[in-house]
């Protein structure tokens, strides 16, 4: 896998959506890491605004797992410090 570019985004601050799965019509480089993804070879669509309009870039299953991994983390850390007032 190419060494992708940045620090892992999260769902919380990139995306107007939920990631769909998606499988690839041609082939296709994933938006964050660069590498390939086959023609027929499963992949996510992560809607992005961009200018005013949605974009529907292609990320590979390595990325969007990170992608999710770094959403859970914030929102679990957004959970544990204001936990005070969501008890409430």
């Amino acid at each position: 896998m190419a060494k992708p570019k940045g620090k892992t985004p999260s769902l919380l601050s990139m995306s107007t959506g939920i990631p769909a799965a998606h499988t690839c019509g041609k082939a296709t480089p994933c938006d964050r890491c660069n590498e390939k993804v086959s023609k027929g070879e499963s992949c996510f669509r992560i809607p992005k605004m961009k200018s005013g309009f949605t974009g529907h870039p292609l990320f590979c299953v390595t990325c969007t797992k990170e992608i999710i991994q770094q959403t859970t983390a914030e929102l679990r850390l957004l959970v544990e410090e204001n936990q005070h007032i969501l008890n409430t």
